[in-house]
């Protein structure tokens, strides 16, 4: 069994999901077994999906072909700027897994491997992108990760090297315990998915709009087209705008109704901060930007503008086109219909009404709409199918009463409050506090360390508090050269027995020679001292010039002195002491001309001159970030 992985768009995610059932049995290898276990799994997240408005692609699943005699179930979903798709589909992922015991999943986006991305500060240190294809996999409602054979006897259970997927599939079935990640590398996953199901409402956001009876007949009827309205309208060109200019599928009638419409905040987010005015031949009219209803008037205009540029975009259908239409659109003849309705029965999506009652009839309506959306999904290439052919459908169908959308107005809820939109900037420290925890306490005493380690031919040895400590490897180069000296002596064919004639004299005159050589070495340290002494009083000279120089400029004014402590210095974190004066434990650094001779605070201008930098870098990697990682240190932005 094989998988070609090819490049993956940009923003969208694709998702495998295999029968540990299938592998190395053919009786399970069927496609009828796999379009039986994709209607199941569809009926079983029904609940979850009938009420979320996806930013693009909807989940889907199709019976994927991996060779001549291997299937999967495959899907593939674009996300586009809104990532709560991806890590809702994730949730289901997850949700799928543990309800199906026998499935194994694989989840990966444009980035690749984006689960190990997203726990990365807590992974195992052997697992890269180059060794991990083939050894991430969702099963059992849990991650599992494939080890690495560490030793030849775990290669009888282990695949070696980069696995096939069936060695692979086969070792998370027989060794689930081992594969299973620890929770707290799962934990960083789990803190993006345990929020659903709930997060799916808290996530939307409601509106005012003024909309033209037809639109507000469509929302009504198919509240989750606002999406692909809005993403119309978003990503328009040119040419969309001359149909704006028209409006001829939804022109703004002497009536607009104001109607409550559902987004997702990414979606709303996405309308509301887009500037435009409607062509004045288009017959929109908006009131002055400070008139209280502007801004459910400009949403409207926006939103009608994308369901218009929505329909602009279908294509003329052939009339074979036509036909196989009408064929796909007949749910009720479809033998996979009696599959998915009997997977629904199963999991009680009917709640236990009875067949003809009101709430049996409504819950049968949406599941029949979901079930076609399904097919249509499966056909799109094949009919050229896409939200312009439904909206224009629905157009067509739809009927309105102007008297009921007008007395509809005055029992308006309430829209939601979009404050949401404005983050502070201390929201952002605190969202960004969850992933970097450092102060200026903490980079001090690391700086320190930091600038009193030695470098060599290979850099600088950044200190680590993970790393054992050893000591230092003692060498004595006297003891060496001796040795050296006497295995020489031993080739050149001198015996031990030439050393052992040596008298108390030889003795002496070692010893005369060894002070000899300190009397040298003394000497030696005399002058060498006297050239320091030199080099210090040259060095002494140079500072004093460059006070002097620098006593007629503001730079002492851009040092913190201490006692002279800011509120935002103090917000950075100043290290202090133990009760101890400020710049204690090396942070005196002295004075400066024309400071007064009020000491220089060293520990908190270097804090504070990183952080400075920290920040110009705004989020990116630059000289600060990757000094203060390998120092173990990670900043916020505060």
């Amino acid at each position: 069994m094989t998988e070609n992985r090819s490049s993956l768009p940009d923003n969208s995610v694709e998702y495998h999901i295999y029968s540990l059932k299938a592998v190395g049995d053919r009786n399970f290898s069927k496609k009828s077994y796999f379009e039986e276990i994709r209607f199941s799994i569809l009926a079983k997240i029904h609940p979850f999906l009938k009420e979320y408005v996806w930013q693009e692609d909807a989940f889907n699943l199709a019976v994927h072909e991996l060779d001549a005699r291997s299937l999967c179930l495959r899907g593939l979903t674009r996300f586009g700027d809104n990532i709560d798709d991806e890590w809702f589909l994730v949730f289901l992922l997850f949700f799928i897994s543990k309800e199906f015991s026998e499935c194994a999943i694989r989840v990966n986006d444009s980035d690749s491997e984006f689960l190990l991305i997203e726990a990365a500060e807590t992974l195992p240190p052997w697992i890269k992108p180059e060794n991990s294809n083939n050894r991430v996999f969702i099963y059992q409602g849990a991650l599992h990760i494939i080890p690495i054979a560490q030793h030849p006897g775990h290669i009888t259970w282990l695949p070696a090297g980069e696995p096939d997927l069936v060695d692979a599939l086969l070792a998370l079935q027989r060794f689930p315990s081992i594969t299973r990640v620890k929770p707290s590398v799962e934990a960083p996953i789990r803190k993006r998915i345990d929020k659903y199901p709930g997060y799916i409402w808290s996530n939307f956001h409601h509106a005012h709009c003024y909309l033209p009876a037809s639109v507000a007949a469509i929302l009504q009827q198919e509240p989750k087209l606002v999406a692909p309205a809005v993403q119309a309208f978003y990503c328009r060109d040119p040419i969309d705008l001359k149909a704006c200019r028209v409006m001829k599928h939804f022109p703004p009638s002497s009536r607009l109704f104001k109607r409550r419409v559902r987004f997702t905040r990414c979606l709303y987010a996405q309308l509301v901060q887009q500037q435009f005015r409607p062509d004045k031949r288009s017959g929109w009219t908006l009131p002055p930007p400070m008139d209280p209803q502007f801004k459910a008037n400009s949403l409207g205009c926006k939103l009608t503008c994308g369901f218009e540029i929505l329909v602009s975009r279908v294509r003329t259908k052939t009339a074979e086109n036509q036909q196989d239409g009408a064929e796909e659109l007949d749910v009720e003849g479809d033998p996979r219909w009696r599959m998915f309705l009997t997977s629904l029965q199963k999991n009680d999506y009917f709640k236990g009404e009875l067949d003809g009652s009101k709430l049996y009839r409504e819950l049968f309506r949406e599941a029949k709409s979901y079930f076609a959306r399904i097919r249509r999904d499966e056909t799109n290439a094949k009919l050229d199918w896409n939200r312009g052919s439904e909206v224009l459908d629905l157009l067509k169908s739809v009927s309105w009463d102007e008297e009921k959308l007008k007395d509809d107005e005055t029992r308006l809820e309430t829209e939601d409050d979009d404050s949401w939109l404005q983050v502070s900037e201390e929201e952002v420290d605190r969202l960004l506090a969850g992933y970097q925890g450092s102060n200026g306490a903490a980079i001090v005493p690391s700086l320190d360390k930091f600038l009193q380690t030695v470098s060599g031919l290979d850099g600088v040895e950044f200190p680590s508090e993970d790393k054992e400590e050893t000591d230092p490897v003692q060498f004595d180069p006297d003891k060496f050269m001796e040795s050296v000296t006497r295995m020489l002596r031993q080739l050149g064919g001198e015996d031990d027995g030439e050393d052992g004639d040596r008298g108390d004299g030889d003795e002496l005159d070692e010893d005369d020679s060894e002070m000899s050589s300190c009397s040298s070495e003394s000497s030696v340290d005399d002058d060498e001292r006297a050239e320091l002494d030199k080099e210090a009083a040259e060095f002494a000279d140079y500072m004093k010039a460059m006070d002097e120089e620098l006593a007629s400029t503001t730079l002492a004014k851009s040092f913190v002195r201490e006692g002279e402590l800011s509120d935002e210095e103090d917000d950075a974190g100043r290290p202090s002491g133990d009760g101890g004066p400020p710049g204690g434990g090396g942070g005196g650094g002295g004075g400066l001309p024309g400071d007064g001779g009020q000491p220089v605070d060293v520990d908190l201008n270097a804090v504070k001159n990183i952080l400075e930098s920290y920040r110009s870098q705004q989020g990116i990697a630059g000289p600060v970030s990757n000094i203060l990682k390998s120092m173990e240190q990670r900043a916020t932005s505060q």
